[in-house]
């Protein structure tokens, strides 16, 4: 990417200390990645995603709200595609072999991927690469190359693939190159500063090792926080504790609404902007007694303002407030087609992707949690046919309606 001389650069050191400590676990190195920023010149900043699925949460918008920092400050962002690293997988964060995945489920989750993360970061300053650009075209002797520079040890070091080697449990040779791969990005696109969750230390770190080795300045590194599931566990689509930036406003400030009250202040600090000193004025309102209700209400307005703009924000608030606090039907409801007269509700949600799965939709109808309020009757047959434009309430927040 060429750097432009014609871009401000806003280099105000209050701002960039801020964003450098935010919802920052640790920098690769801070106070040389500070005095590039204060440098005024323009950087460039990477950030690498593989694409396995289709749609994203407020847990990835972590680290693209500060990819927009760094916009705002005058910069520019690559986001490499991980097209070729993704049919490898990274075990970053796993402790068993990642399913396989294939090209063309690729390119099918990428379409949807790509509108989702501009809702967050600038499009205009933003270049998107496929990694499959310069790896497909490595012969076998740039691959060795790449592996001389690291050890079977280094590779070991790391906690994942440690609890798998004492376990027995399988580690594959191609597992080992998908840090050096990640690392090429970098060198290929030779970028000043890349980003990561805290379980891509590893990786962010081979790029930063790698770039010298071809005469490139090493990168700095930046490895965020991450985000927890709105149950206060870890973030997991196993556990559906996650919150999708492409839910509509009612649906997501709902959802704000129900996380547990030990993250409210984790969530302003990593996915608002509102400011530290406030935030942690809020804190301390709260330890002495204030409720916690209020600061939700606030976190998630704060957040469908962002995503869907503050008169939407407004909506969602009252339609919440009528819902939940009054006990009224929201206006604005999820809808969800009907392909046959003959399709069951559970076919319907399944396939709406309201329910994961059947068994997800048989667990709901056993725990008496679908309600049909046509005749404010709890569904119990499984198998129960709806008629187009049935409104359902399933669980406590979420309203559906077959179309």
């Amino acid at each position: 990417m060429c750097y432009n001389p014609n871009v401000k650069i806003i280099t105000d050191e209050k701002i960039i200390d801020e964003i450098l400590n935010r919802g920052v676990h640790e920098i690769f190195i801070k106070e040389e990645l500070r005095k590039k920023l204060l440098s005024g010149k323009q950087l460039h900043f990477k950030l690498g995603t593989d694409v396995t699925g289709s749609f994203l949460h407020l847990g990835h918008s972590v680290i693209h709200r500060k990819l927009r920092d760094f916009q705002e400050l005058g910069h520019k962002v690559t986001l490499i595609i991980g097209d070729f690293t993704t049919l490898v997988g990274d075990h970053s964060d796993k402790v068993d072999m990642r399913q396989e995945i294939t090209i063309k489920d690729v390119k099918n989750m990428e379409k949807t991927y790509q509108n989702q993360f501009f809702r967050t970061v600038i499009k205009k300053q933003t270049t998107i690469r496929h990694n499959s650009e310069w790896l497909k075209g490595l012969n076998f002797n740039n691959v060795i190359n790449l592996a001389k520079q690291f050890t079977v040890s280094q590779m070991l070091d790391r906690e994942t693939f440690m609890l798998r080697y004492k376990s027995g449990k399988p580690i594959g040779l191609d597992e080992f190159l998908y840090p050096l791969m990640q690392g090429y990005d970098s060198v290929v696109i030779n970028c000043d500063v890349e980003l990561g969750g805290t379980d891509q230390t590893f990786n962010l770190l081979v790029g930063r090792h790698l770039m010298p080795t071809f005469g490139l300045a090493p990168q700095s590194a930046i490895a965020m926080k991450l985000l927890v599931g709105s149950d206060g566990r870890p973030m997991g689509k196993s556990l559906k504790n996650f919150i999708p930036i492409s839910d509509n406003p009612t649906e997501m400030y709902g959802q704000i609404m129900s996380i547990v009250d030990d993250v409210i202040f984790d969530y302003f600090e990593l996915v608002t902007r509102v400011s530290i000193a406030e935030i942690n004025q809020m804190r301390q309102a709260a330890k002495s007694g204030q409720n916690p209700m209020i600061f939700k209400k606030r976190l998630a307005k704060e957040i469908v303002s962002f995503y869907h703009g503050a008169e939407k924000a407004q909506q969602a608030e009252k339609s919440f407030a009528d819902t939940f606090q009054k006990g009224e039907i929201p206006t604005e409801i999820t809808g969800v087609k009907k392909d046959l007269d003959t399709s069951s509700l559970m076919e319907c949600l399944v396939k709406g992707k309201i329910m994961s799965s059947n068994s997800d939709f048989r667990r709901l109808v056993k725990e008496g949690a679908i309600t049909n309020l046509e005749n404010n009757k709890t569904i119990t047959d499984v198998n129960f046919v709806p008629k187009k434009g049935t409104r359902l309430k399933i669980g406590k927040k979420k309203f559906v309606k077959i179309t």
